[in-house]
């Protein structure tokens, strides 16, 4: 691709790797955005590392000195509840020589201390001790330092959802999330009590780029041909069983046309799906307190809480709930290997025959052991492998509904009162791929706005 140098900076003309003309029917991204590594640093230092990133919810840390480690695209972090309640995102670096302080992926600790020299640091990450500080020579310089743990620029929270950044240049959050917060409230207001963290989680590590797993919680196509087998083994439980006791999903509902769907994009790359008229709604774990729901927030909220949606949060927190509730967090390691820490939440006081179904429904389909995921995984993987014909430059799954695309708002999104920048409505047999327009507007505008900035520093 093409570029040039300017100073010690690779320039690159970034316009080439998106290829939008939505007037003639095109969108398309070039192959290099998922092989070339040299252009994953650039993502993680023009978009990770510069944006707002998901680091967890309220519930994972709900008393003083819980923890939960996580990143900020390379950046190791420390998302803690300290003993005076306050929650804050520190680095997980020792001021001294830079161990990791935490290695668990969560805990509760009212000190922390560096393996390495013995360095002692509370849970509000002040430096409590320096190992035989008294007969170290310390010279004045050093005494003046702040020992203390390197706090991240930005922390804040929205209902219970934490996100950090390293830099202060970012919008507040609740303007970066926009109106995609009415997806994020309805699973928040199930309960009038709000969410819990059901205890669990499943970590999974697949070979391939991180703007897969994205894509893939917005792509309806891929069920019917990627997830046979699921789809098999429910209907051959109501054959032998009679019925399926785990309720599973029914995919008749994705790939059969009894349903409608409406895809949205929003500004800073966001994107959702709210799939309507499911036909067994009462097998969702939520139907239990469905009535409840619809008198406390009305009929129109309630379908949306009740309904089968994802909310694609860029670039790196989804919120599915194609089965059961569940976060998925997407951390990137490198060009071709992507981690993502997933956990269920759920509504505080739903009752407990609802509890138990929701945990088998993502046991069943969702969990690292389940017959979905692993499906994904090993489809990202051959993916990453065919996309190495690097006599391409592009495929040909940006289209996929395109010409149902409209500008603004669809007629629900009007009635609900929130406003997409792009939308597309009709039945489930869209499954649409032409969603991703903004996710990919929003990644070649960071893109571009990160490498100006670098180059305005030489």
């Amino acid at each position: 691709m093409d570029a040039r140098v300017t100073g010690e900076k690779v320039v690159r003309n970034f316009d080439q790797y998106v290829d939008e003309r939505l007037d003639e029917g095109v969108f398309r991204v070039h192959l290099d955005t998922f092989r070339d590594p040299e252009l994953f640093d650039l993502e993680m230092e023009y978009i990770w590392e510069k944006t707002w990133i998901f680091l967890g919810h309220d519930a994972q840390i709900a008393e003083p000195n819980d923890f939960i480690t996580t990143q900020i695209g390379r950046q190791p972090v420390i998302l803690q509840r300290g003993d005076d309640g306050e929650v804050r995102a520190f680095l997980n670096h020792c001021t001294h020589r830079g161990p990791r302080l935490c290695k668990t992926q969560r805990g509760n600790a009212v000190r922390h201390t560096c393996p390495y020299h013995g360095w002692m640091f509370d849970s509000q990450g002040n430096c409590m001790m320096i190992a035989d500080e008294e007969a170290g020579g310390y010279s004045q310089a050093f005494k003046a330092m702040s020992h203390d743990l390197h706090r991240v620029a930005r922390l804040e929270c929205y209902r219970g959802f934490y996100w950090a950044s390293l830099t202060d240049e970012v919008p507040s959050l609740r303007d970066y999330l926009g109106d995609v917060t009415i997806f994020i409230d309805a699973w928040i207001d199930q309960s009038p009590n709000e969410l819990e963290w059901v205890k669990g989680d499943a970590n999974f590590t697949y070979d391939g780029n991180w703007k897969m797993v994205f894509e893939n919680c917005l792509d309806l196509y891929h069920a019917k041909s990627l997830h046979a087998s699921f789809g098999n083994a429910v209907m051959n439980r109501f054959k032998n069983m009679g019925e399926d006791e785990r309720k599973s999903i029914n995919l008749d509902d994705f790939v059969n046309a009894t349903a409608e769907v409406s895809y949205y994009n929003f500004d800073h790359g966001h994107g959702a799906l709210w799939i309507q008229n499911q036909s067994q709604q009462e097998d969702r774990p939520s139907y239990a307190m469905f009535k409840e729901m619809e008198e406390r927030v009305g009929a129109k909220r309630a379908e949306l809480m009740l309904s089968g949606k994802v909310a694609a949060i860029f670039p790196s927190i989804l919120f599915v709930e194609s089965a059961t509730f569940q976060m998925r967090m997407i951390r990137p390691i490198s060009v071709d290997k992507t981690e993502v820490y997933a956990f269920c939440l759920a509504p505080k006081g739903e009752p407990a025959e609802a509890r138990a179904l929701r945990i088998r429904q993502y046991e069943d389909f969702f969990s690292a052991s389940g017959l979905a995921t692993p499906d994904d995984t090993a489809v990202y993987r051959s993916a990453q492998e065919g996309d190495q014909a690097r006599v391409l430059e592009w495929n040909q799954g940006y289209h996929r509904g395109i010409e149902q695309m409209q500008q603004g708002p669809d007629e629900k999104a009007t009635e609900m009162g929130f406003n997409p920048t792009l939308s597309i409505h009709g039945s489930i047999a869209i499954q649409s791929e032409a969603m991703y327009v903004g996710p990919y507007r929003e990644w070649l505008k960071k893109m571009k706005a990160g490498q100006d900035s670098a180059l305005a520093k030489l």
